[in-house]
């Protein structure tokens, strides 16, 4: 335990030294704070600068601005985490790093652990910090609109990025090399995709998570719906980081 921790402790002060965390801060903020203001104010940059041109647009709504925010974050935010953390076991295979400290008794569970660790509560602490400001803007924004669900629409996206950063956690100890990581992570997320796609798999598919939560903010689906896919994907993400350990114990460095 005291070698998780102490690993742990300096895998936090590794990502601030390397500004991994400030960048992950500060791109989610912008998420949360340009996400509204682009769904409330686009129609008038676009017939701003659509000259002689006539240009109807309906009415931006809340709904709007979740929409573009979950697609924010579903896009251009996981793809800069996948990123960011696909070095995680590649930068310290390079320096060769891990050996030194395997050697003086770290396990090598801890490892996984701690490099999970860091790295969930990273990813945890922007995308909520996120959420709470396009929370904040969109409720100043439309002020008379109450959607349903909002905060619990925002739980199957998180559970979502963990699953990701399990996979590619997993990833990360089968592979060496920082893109043959994200190459991993792209294929388990087509394969998801298209069994997500399938309907005898769509109701319990973690693919559901992210392509049906934006439907609770307009009572389109339940929230008991999420349930099934929600136990899925944790079960899913508790399995690959025990895959996880089980092959780095095995691994030559």
């Amino acid at each position: 335990m005291s070698g998780y921790i102490a690993f742990t402790k300096k895998e936090f002060t590794e990502n601030i030294r390397n500004y991994r965390s400030l960048i992950m801060l500060v791109l989610f903020i912008f998420f949360g704070v340009s996400s509204p203001l682009l769904a409330k104010f686009s129609p008038q940059l676009v017939a701003a600068f659509a000259i002689n041109i006539d240009i109807t647009f309906a009415e931006p709504t809340a709904l709007d601005a979740w929409a573009q925010f979950y697609k924010n974050i579903s896009t251009l935010g996981l793809s800069l985490t996948i990123i960011l953390f696909s070095s995680c076991l590649s930068s310290e295979y390079a320096k060769g790093t891990l050996t030194i400290m395997l050697t003086k008794g770290l396990s090598r569970k801890a490892v996984i652990m701690s490099k999970f660790s860091a790295a969930a509560t990273i990813t945890t602490i922007s995308y909520w910090l996120s959420f709470g400001i396009a929370y904040g803007y969109t409720v100043h924004l439309w002020p008379d609109v109450e959607l349903p669900h909002v905060v619990f629409a925002a739980f199957p996206v998180w559970v979502t990025v963990l699953l990701y950063l399990c996979i590619l956690m997993l990833g990360c100890v089968l592979f060496r090399q920082a893109f043959t990581s994200i190459l991993f992570l792209l294929v388990a997320t087509v394969v998801m995709s298209l069994l997500g796609m399938a309907s005898q798999f769509e109701a319990i598919s973690p693919s559901f998570l992210v392509s049906k939560n934006v439907d609770l903010l307009s009572n389109t689906v339940t929230i008991n719906q999420f349930a099934i896919p929600a136990i899925t994907s944790i079960i899913i993400s508790a399995l690959l980081l025990i895959l996880s350990i089980v092959t780095f114990r095995k691994k030559q460095l």
